[in-house]
């Protein structure tokens, strides 16, 4: 009996060995992410510059062989790829073991969201497993999250995508232009509103602009967009003279307040311009998409709201986990008193489960977790 028992008690450590391990890393993992500096690591990371297709890249390689390749979209950032907060990130992920790719998006950092965006991550994946980051997984980012789901719809590479995440997301464009301007989001059947800084509307418009027709109009409205961008308080009415319909309507759309007014206001735009940001939502693209998905986003996110991820969720044809934080906004911890740090508390288990679900990419190539000094 006593040896029966030794047998199954060694079956049990045996099946649960690879889950704790990995627990283990996402762990630690999430120790790397939390406190910048403390940097545990399985092993060191370096950083190298890559070019594909006139595209860069920055191509992060762990200290050993990869348990995986992940391509990195940012957000809408000035910095875009060289965001110290999205360096230590990729670091972080190549320290557990991924080989990471870190492309430049210069349409991202011009505060565009484009078709070409979706065509330069379909070419970073292609790179990435020509370079040896298989099984590949797509991370992206605030509005960098829909280029990347898009992305992994496509027929070029959608078979070759074991993971995508969205974290902190859209799922339709229209919706988030709505929250932008009017703070109101709908949350199980009603209507909530949310405080909305000025800095996102401008950024909208930046957003926006490309998809104009008239390209006096999109240079215009640009200049504007950028002033604003600079110094929210600015005058800039010397920049609306002889601006014509198809600016107007995009710019009253842009300054408007009111949800009552949101749906007619987007259906005043071009035909073309609806149809392209449409195109650029992921509920048209979902259906598509055939890696494990994970999605995350914080509960007071100002810039999109937390519901639009979990419309995304509902709708994946393959949902890994959902995780909302309670105690992040866009990309931050909240700022707060010891409530909101009790919150922040609660949200260190749902990271640890999220990267757990990452880490499940590919068995770890190590036995056990050997955690060292990187950077």
């Amino acid at each position: 009996m006593r040896r029966g028992l030794a047998l199954a008690l060694a079956a049990l450590v045996l099946l649960a060995a690879p889950r704790l391990g990995r627990l283990a890393s996402a762990h630690l993992l999430a120790l790397d992410l939390l406190v910048p500096g403390w940097a545990p690591t399985v092993q060191s990371a370096g950083r190298e510059p890559v070019t594909f297709d006139g595209g860069t890249a920055d191509l992060y390689h762990p200290g050993g062989p990869p348990r995986g390749g992940l391509v990195l979209v940012p957000g809408l950032s000035r910095q875009g790829k060289n965001h110290p907060a999205f360096q230590r990130l990729a670091r972080s992920l190549a320290r557990a073991g991924f080989l990471v790719l870190a492309p430049d998006f210069p349409g991202l950092r011009a505060f565009h969201v484009a078709e070409s965006d979706v065509r330069a991550i379909v070419r970073a994946v292609q790179v990435l497993r020509a370079e040896g980051g298989s099984p590949t997984g797509i991370l992206g980012f605030s509005f960098g999250a829909g280029p990347a789901l898009l992305a992994a719809a496509d027929p070029a590479i959608r078979d070759q995508i074991a993971l995508v995440g969205s974290f902190g997301g859209y799922w339709d464009l229209a919706n988030v232009i709505g929250f932008i301007t009017t703070g109101w989001f709908e949350e199980d059947g009603q209507w909530r509103q949310a405080a909305q800084q000025s800095y996102n509307r401008w950024k909208l418009l930046a957003a926006l602009v490309p998809y104009m027709e008239d390209p006096g109009e999109r240079a215009r409205l640009q200049r504007l967009a950028d002033r604003k961008l600079a110094n929210p308080g600015e005058d800039v009415r010397a920049e609306l003279g002889g601006l014509g319909v198809e600016g107007w309507r995009l710019l009253a759309l842009v300054e408007n307040r009111r949800r009552d007014r949101v749906a007619d206001l987007v259906a005043s735009l071009t035909p073309a311009m609806r149809e392209r940001f449409q195109r650029l939502s992921p509920s048209a693209a979902i259906g598509g998409v055939r890696a494990r998905l994970l999605v995350a986003h914080g509960r007071d996110d100002d810039s999109i709201p937390y519901t639009e991820s979990v419309r995304l969720a509902r709708a994946a044809p393959n949902l890994g986990r959902l995780v909302i934080f309670d105690g992040f906004t866009h990309a931050f911890p909240s700022e707060g008193g010891w409530r909101s740090r009790l919150r922040q508390a609660r949200d260190v288990e749902r990271l640890v489960l999220l990267l757990d679900a990452l880490l499940q990419i590919a068995p770890s190539p190590y036995p056990l977790p050997h955690w060292g000094r990187g950077y």
